[in-house]
């Protein structure tokens, strides 16, 4: 018999505290005061939903002041938002990787059951960092490398960001060009485009990445460079050998001439 008066006293106190809220605004209007009368949550006659201090989802707690918290389970997606088509809906995902630990985040655009969709980032004006707060590019990096605006990517190469400067010697750069091999190739995920280059496991350890798996187009060039640097000395010797000989030939010349 008590339980049933607790549980009775318990309703009608709750129905003290929602109650005034609620026929104190227009019809169809669900509000919860709290002990001081002040609204602290509402879901007005439209459906739209506010809360005053913020909203925690799925076994959340509080981080800090931020409005909303969601708790993401393992195995589980974070949050969707979805055009509601019937069939094949297209959705964009935010939140952890499913999978047995949350390991990365992501996001992307997919309508269901047909094809992944574009992601577009500032598709009408602004500039994306990565790693920088204050980008000056349509996309920079933390590094300082970026895309220019018209569409030009180039590496960060301020003497600011390099250490253990040295100069490339000629048997260096030599015998990095010497074993340079430019092939023709298309790449599997785009077979239509041809493409020439080298391959990363073959190149030498100079211009090659610690993995093998790519290669700076710059590294490719500062060994091309210093080869043509040399290549011009030699040129510039022989000239100037040449010149010295044809001087030689031209007195020998004049002096057949003259006996």
């Amino acid at each position: 018999m008590k339980m049933k008066v607790v549980s009775i006293l318990s309703f009608v106190c709750l129905m003290w505290i929602i109650v005034p809220g609620y026929m104190a605004e227009a019809d169809d209007r669900f509000v919860v005061l709290n002990p001081e009368d002040e609204e602290i949550f509402n879901v007005n006659e439209v459906g739209y939903v506010f809360s005053k201090k913020g909203l925690l989802a799925n076994g959340s707690s509080s981080v800090g002041a931020a409005p909303m918290v969601l708790g993401q389970d393992i195995g589980n997606r974070g949050i969707v938002i979805t055009d509601r088509a019937a069939t094949n809906p297209k959705r964009i995902y935010f939140g952890w990787n499913v999978g047995a630990t949350h390991e990365y985040a992501e996001i992307f655009a997919l309508q269901e059951g047909v094809a992944y969709k574009n992601l577009i980032l500032n598709p009408a004006a602004g500039y994306v960092g990565i790693g920088t707060t204050s980008p000056s590019y349509p996309l920079q990096m933390g590094s300082g490398a970026y895309v220019s605006t018209g569409g030009v990517w180039t590496n960060a190469s301020s003497r600011e960001y390099k250490k253990d400067i040295k100069q490339l010697t000629k048997d260096e750069a030599m015998d990095a060009f010497t074993k340079l091999n430019p092939v023709k190739f298309s790449y599997k995920a785009g077979s239509e485009e041809k493409h020439v280059g080298f391959i990363a496991e073959d190149a030498p350890e100079l211009v090659a990445s610690k993995d093998r798996k790519g290669m700076s187009s710059m590294d490719v060039v500062a060994v091309l460079t210093k080869v043509v640097q040399e290549q011009q000395k030699v040129v510039q010797e022989q000239k100037t050998t040449i010149a010295e000989l044809s001087r030689r030939l031209a007195v020998i010349e004049r002096g057949v001439k003259s006996e």
